[in-house]
């Protein structure tokens, strides 16, 4: 085996431990001041916080998930009077999403922690110049692309 192939190959078992841990963080449950949420209750009051009046197949695109599971966890978040739905006056069909005063409170926290990560994980790369990011997008975005074909053969089997 050639040491290329051996770097590629800790490269993706070190991504494993990335994609482990980002799976485990997304089943917790999070506090934002007081709201104790899942991940994907904050990812959807994100969404809707940095585009109001988006519609739930829109979000379902963006996240490439289906409708109707978006449809659930709106109806959730509406119940938790988080989100507003109003009728779409262009499509009678569809509803665009907002933000309620809680659920902005709730998008403000969310926020401010996910800047605090981000921050604390840009400054832990503060010896990586912009050359090594540029590559490392690079090469992520080509594995990507050879997970989507992973994804798309393994749901033909």
């Amino acid at each position: 085996m050639d040491n290329k192939y051996k770097l590629f190959c800790e490269a993706m078992d070190t991504l494993d431990q990335g994609v482990n841990l980002i799976n485990e963080y997304d089943s917790m449950l999070h506090d934002y001041g007081g709201e104790i949420m899942f991940q994907a209750e904050s990812q959807l009051i994100k969404a809707i916080g940095n585009t109001p009046g988006i519609t739930a197949s829109e979000l379902a695109r963006k996240f490439n998930k289906s409708t109707s599971a978006y449809s659930q966890l709106i109806r959730k978040l509406k119940k938790k009077q988080w989100i507003i739905q109003n009728r779409n006056e262009d499509n009678n069909r569809e509803y665009k999403l907002s933000l309620s005063e809680a659920g902005k409170k709730i998008y403000e926290k969310h926020q401010a922690f996910e800047e605090d990560c981000y921050n604390r994980a840009f400054y832990m790369l503060v010896d990586i110049n912009e050359e090594d990011l540029d590559k490392y997008i690079k090469i992520q975005k080509r594995l990507n692309d050879a997970f989507t074909l992973d994804v798309n053969e393994s749901k033909k089997l």
